[in-house]
């Protein structure tokens, strides 16, 4: 019996101990809550945190703003803006939701996720600093790393003998993280833009450590000794260039249009393949262009067309078309050779 009462005494002991224990617990507890309590912010301070974007579409990224719970009041939040490492701020127009002007108010302990609609493409693989504006409080900033996409273009290659084509080679990049889309070509050549046809014919998917060789038709002749530029478009709005000078390779001239007072029904075409010309050529074509930009040709041309004009020669072609009923006014003659080379001058008839 007296056993028993022992261990009922000890087991009262040792349940009193833990309660006292507890409670002591709960008054730390309390304690230091309630110091932490004597401490709050006097105003709302956020938190920018999971950043998220898609490497498939550079046309957003996505982050969540917290306003604490322990904040004395909702937040009015004004704006947001990216700092790119080009030292660059760049606002935030469009989000989801929207943020109007009087600004977006998230309340004590809500959390909301903006997406943010801003094409960082011409960023991609950089960081950057993205920083929320608030009205009545401190905003927050959060800094993210962006998807590496790189394509590049490269192996330009001209054959003098082919004047309307030439090759480049696209590429996307082994380090980037998502395959390209390549949807145009163009080149800009003397501030003009021009959209270029390819064989294989674009839109061309590409995963990344692949490539692909583009035959590009365009006539780049008339760009003879000037330098011009090629860029690749993808669908992401990625934009990879590549700048390359066009050697002089034929040096091609009309010499001379001869008008014969006595005879109106022709006139004679002197044209010149110069010494400096790396490769002969094979005259195919000759118009006439009126004033008024109608578009004619010869009757009859002699010698017969097609006609080789090696280097360092001329050649004079008799073209038979009746001019006496456009006397006194300009003509622009204009020689085309098969490797897509051409000539033009403009002649006045005489009166």
């Amino acid at each position: 019996m007296s056993l028993s009462i022992n261990k009922m005494i000890f087991a009262t002991i040792l349940v009193a101990a833990f309660i006292i224990g507890a409670f002591s617990s709960y008054l730390w507890v309390a304690g230091y809550y309630a110091s932490l309590e004597l401490n709050l912010p006097e105003k709302p301070v956020i938190s920018v945190h999971s950043f998220l974007t898609s490497a498939e579409d550079s046309s957003f990224f996505n982050i969540t703003i917290l306003n604490p719970s322990l904040s004395p009041e909702e937040i009015k939040i004004l704006g947001i803006y990216v700092l790119t490492e080009d030292g660059r701020s760049h606002k935030i127009t469009s989000t989801s939701p929207n943020i109007p002007n009087s600004g977006y108010i998230i309340k004590v302990g809500e959390s909301k996720v903006f997406t943010c609609f801003w094409n960082w493409i011409n960023y991609t693989g950089q960081r950057i600093s993205i920083g929320v504006l608030a009205e009545n409080g401190s905003g927050g900033t959060l800094s993210a790393i962006l998807p590496l996409i790189e394509a590049r273009v490269a192996d330009f290659f001209l054959d003098p003998e082919c004047g309307n084509t030439f090759n480049i080679t696209v590429m996307n990049s082994e380090e980037s993280v998502a395959k390209i889309k390549i949807i145009g070509l163009s080149v800009i050549a003397d501030s003009s833009v021009y959209n270029i046809a390819t064989q294989p014919q674009l839109p061309i998917v590409l995963e990344p450590n692949k490539s692909i060789s583009l035959t590009c038709l365009w006539n780049w002749t008339e760009y003879q000794g000037k330098t011009i530029t090629i860029a690749a478009i993808t669908e992401q709005k990625y934009v990879a260039e590549i700048t390359e000078f066009i050697p002089q390779y034929v040096v091609f001239n009309i010499e001379e249009i001869k008008f014969s007072l006595d005879d109106p029904s022709h006139f004679n075409l002197t044209v010149l393949n110069s010494e400096y010309s790396e490769i002969p050529l094979n005259i195919t074509k000759i118009s006439i262009r009126l004033e008024n930009g109608t578009l004619l040709s010869p009757l009859s041309v002699d010698p017969s067309l097609p006609q080789m004009l090696d280097k360092n020669s001329t050649i004079t072609f008799m073209c038979k078309w009746e001019w006496s009923t456009y006397r006194n006014k300009e003509l622009t003659v204009t020689v085309y050779a098969e490797q897509g080379y051409k000539t033009k001058a403009t002649y006045k008839t005489p009166a």
